[in-house]
């Protein structure tokens, strides 16, 4: 399959543009009612457009319902770029590979973007070939950290200049910091699912048992680790709402960030909004964090699988307030510069201006 033509994105619109009325179409594995940045373009002459996974609930009985409807969603998506100018912009991998298959074939002149391509565990087999065919014909990848673009360039046979880093930008959470904490006393946290070692911080909360940790995280996190009791001193809660987890997240002392290897592209999300609520950081050294922390500055490191070093590191912070002051008001300052929607908004429209000046 041919690669995609290469656009570079221009740093201004200076040149004329023929007004269009420009469609959008998200196509996504998130909430139907989400609209992305949508907000930031009314009255742009543009036509934003969602299409979701979640249209579509089959009961657990139906063979391979999620592959199901992912395929509808696809199909939506297609029939609601129609014809004329139109862009198609996909959040997750499998999006992507379902919106080049079922859109990018129908229509060969679609400009798709793949937003917020990013894997846990990279795929295998037959899935990484067909995603390598597929991913052909998408113009432009965006990833949260440089390491990625190494990594999904080579995995996937795509030039790595067809992948541009970002920093995960989003408004900074909502927190009603009248409202009461969700947990009470003084606590450490730790937040999120991906590519998380709670074993390594389990082993280190032993160490540490004047000191109590928060975790939140998905149920299968823990029932991973059902042979490891989860000491007194650690409090778990799974599934909740996000508005509860941003509400142990904004009373906590600090966050902990511990993940399964050196070289795992995870944590964006929890660490972009702990800077932004101004909480100091420690976590793994990984390439994937290296576009957001550095060490002694807007965060501390320790080594992966070092649960005596994390125990230290988690006691010096703790027994240290101007030190965790500094850290939190350092990653804050980075967060607000670096890690906004404003930024996210800025590149899309840098992106939207050549779909504007190709038709």
């Amino acid at each position: 399959m041919p690669a995609a033509p290469q656009r570079s994105i221009p740093a201004s619109d200076a040149a004329a543009q023929r007004i269009v009325t420009l469609k959008i179409v998200n196509l996504s594995e998130l909430s139907p009612q989400w609209n992305w940045i949508s907000a930031a373009f009314r009255g742009a002459g543009q036509n934003w457009q969602h299409a979701s996974s979640q249209n579509f609930n089959f009961p657990d009985w139906v063979p391979r319902r999620m592959t199901l409807a992912r395929l509808l969603a696809g199909s939506q998506a297609a029939q609601m770029l129609g014809h004329g100018p139109a862009v198609l912009v996909t959040h997750g991998p499998r999006p992507a590979l379902y919106g080049a298959l079922l859109a990018g074939r129908r229509l060969p002149d679609l400009r798709h973007l793949a937003f917020s391509f990013n894997y846990t565990d990279l795929p295998t087999g037959l899935t990484r070939r067909l995603m390598t065919r597929a991913l052909q014909s998408v113009e432009r990848f965006v990833v949260f950290s440089q390491m990625e673009r190494e990594i999904y360039s080579s995995c996937f046979d795509l030039p790595a200049n067809r992948f541009d880093m970002l920093h995960w930008g989003v408004r900074a959470p909502e927190v009603d910091l009248n409202a009461a904490a969700a947990v009470d006393g003084d606590y450490i946290c730790a937040l999120g699912s991906q590519g998380r070692d709670y074993k390594t911080l389990l082993l280190a909360m032993r160490r540490l048992p004047r000191l109590h940790l928060v975790i939140v995280a998905a149920a299968g996190n823990l029932a991973k680790l059902a042979n490891l009791p989860v000491p007194a001193n650690v409090t778990v809660k799974t599934d909740i709402p996000l508005a509860q987890a941003m509400n142990i997240l904004a009373h906590c002392r600090f966050m902990v960030l511990p993940l399964i290897g050196s070289k795992v592209p995870c944590g964006h999300v929890t660490i972009v909004s702990a800077m932004h609520l101004g909480k100091a950081v420690i976590a793994t050294e990984s390439s994937g964090l290296d576009d957001y922390i550095t060490p002694q500055t807007t965060g501390l490191t320790c080594p992966a699988h070092d649960a005596a070093g994390l125990a230290i590191a988690m006691q010096t912070l703790h027994d240290d307030p101007a030190l965790a002051q500094r850290l939190g008001l350092a990653g804050q300052k980075f967060a607000r510069k670096h890690c906004t929607e404003e930024n996210t908004v800025e590149y899309m429209q840098r992106f939207l201006r050549i779909s504007h000046l190709s038709h």
